[in-house]
């Protein structure tokens, strides 16, 4: 059988568009309701007033995001131990299945590379 080359490259494209569909159908998540959103929102908050009301922490520079229960912690800390006092108070709120702590140490207004110590 004799493939023309018109015929060859529609059929790549036609595979590869096939893999692409499948890839993204694959890696989406599947769509939330109003109700799930709304939950998630109230449960950031109350994550957020927990960081605000902790005293022995400073959470200004600390932002947060709720998905699923699962409370993302992004942002920034000056002291060592708030990077732990954060996952504390927050794994203590209602609502709050997991902690992900993507916070990063800030002395001296730089980041925590070698260069900051």
């Amino acid at each position: 059988m004799v493939v023309s080359r018109a015929n060859s490259c529609t059929l790549r494209a036609g595979v590869a568009c096939a893999v692409i569909c499948l890839v993204t159908a694959c890696a989406a998540e599947p769509r939330r309701t109003p109700e799930e959103t709304q939950a998630d929102r109230a449960t950031a908050a109350r994550v957020q007033r927990a960081l605000d009301s902790d005293e022995a922490l400073y959470a200004r520079h600390i932002t947060v995001t709720v998905r699923n229960g699962v409370a993302h912690l992004g942002g920034y800390v000056w002291d060592p131990p708030d990077l732990h006092e954060a996952v504390l108070a927050a794994r203590v709120v209602p609502g709050v299945s997991r902690v992900v702590n993507d916070l990063e140490l800030q002395r001296n207004g730089l980041d925590n590379s070698s260069s900051a110590y």
